[in-house]
């Protein structure tokens, strides 16, 4: 299995009520309806003066390079997929059900270096009615599918959305799955990023008011954007090796090396494993350090261990445990961890019986960059 985290290269959020600022280097990235909240009209010297605009619509714009993007095509053989995560930093409102969908940017734009409190404001950049800089035009985001409530503009796409639901009980973290989109840019579409946002029945209505707050590549937490790329290439084959069959047996990592360059790429962790009260044997060699096999049913996890967030969960497919005739063992990318953080391994097995048993041995490693 691989999981290999990727960070985006540029991030912005864009204004219907603010359409010519650039916020290409603000710490948070909005995606928010607050058209309930408006009291006062407004124009805009591009838009006729009759136009009263009243609209308060946020949606954001990430993207990630293709030469990132494009590991999966020299590692993976199998499955695959491609996953985009958004940190809630906070919301305002929000409903017991919701849905944020996210979509394929049809032009390229550029993130600028505008900041919301910036006075006066940055133009150069994208904004909800251009792509890359404000001219006099309404509405720059020409050439492909574009939606707005009452101010032109707002981004545009390619093809169709991705949608995540969320309910009362759920995490509010983006984690959605654009596979789809990913894919589209491999088969020859450009790859201008994704644009996030709330469906338009709800950016249309006039009294909606509804905020999300993510961090963004320019924050200064340990929880900016990223776009993991998962796929299987996990291998199993025991050789002479018997396999843990019972609940009764001990784990441990041998060649921890406790800390890591940032930028050591992948390393393989070997698992041992072994019966905690073994069958008496004639042997001139210790019974207590046989190595067995884990089932082909162990996976694999990473922790913040201060923080204590999960970085990486168990997976079915993309943290499986692999086995050579050697023992168990599973490789973790480095190059898409925080550098000067601590990282707990957990592990977890499922035997035959159905049984999950997890271990939590305080094996941990620092990113040092």
């Amino acid at each position: 299995m691989s999981v290999y985290k990727i960070f985006p290269t540029a991030d912005a959020t864009i204004y219907s009520r603010f359409p010519t600022q650039n916020t290409g280097l603000d710490e948070i990235l909005e995606v928010s309806v607050k058209n309930g909240v408006n009291t006062i009209d407004y124009t805009v010297a591009a838009v006729p003066s009759s136009a009263l605009l009243q609209d308060d619509i946020r949606r954001s714009l990430i993207t990630f390079t293709n030469q990132d993007i494009s590991i999966i095509e020299g590692f993976a053989t199998g499955s695959w997929q491609a996953g985009l995560r958004l940190f809630l930093a906070n919301a305002e409102n929000l409903e017991t059900t919701y849905s944020i969908q996210v979509g394929q940017v049809g032009s390229s734009w550029d993130r600028g270096v505008g900041k919301f409190s910036d006075y006066p404001v940055v133009t150069d950049g994208a904004s909800w009615y251009n792509p890359n800089f404000y001219t006099a035009s309404v509405n720059g985001w020409t050439g492909y599918t574009s939606t707005y409530y009452q101010t032109p503009g707002g981004g545009n796409w390619t093809g169709s959305f991705v949608e995540q639901l969320f309910s009362y009980k759920d995490s509010k973290d983006l984690n959605l799955d654009v596979t789809y989109i990913v894919n589209n840019w491999f088969s020859g579409s450009a790859n201008n990023g994704f644009l996030i946002k709330h469906p338009i029945e709800v950016e249309t209505n006039p009294t909606k008011f509804m905020a999300l707050n993510f961090f963004s590549v320019d924050t200064h937490t340990i929880y900016p954007p990223t776009l993991e790329m998962r796929w299987d290439d996990s291998s199993y084959v025991t050789g002479s090796l018997s396999i843990i069959n019972n609940n009764q047996f001990v784990v441990s990592i041998d060649n921890n090396l406790q800390s890591f360059k940032y930028n050591t790429g992948k390393y393989r962790f070997r698992v041992n494993s072994r019966d905690k009260y073994p069958a008496r044997t004639f042997s001139t060699s210790s019974v207590y350090t046989v190595n067995k096999a884990l089932p082909q049913t162990a996976y694999w996890a990473l922790q913040d261990l201060k923080s204590e967030d999960i970085i990486v969960d168990y997976n079915n497919n993309y943290t499986k445990i692999s086995c050579d005739a050697t023992g168990s063992y599973f490789d973790l990318y480095m190059t898409g961890l925080e550098p000067e953080r601590y990282y707990r391994i957990l592990l977890k097995t499922v035997l035959p019986s159905g049984e999950s048993i997890e271990f939590d041995n305080n094996d941990t490693f620092k990113i040092i960059r």
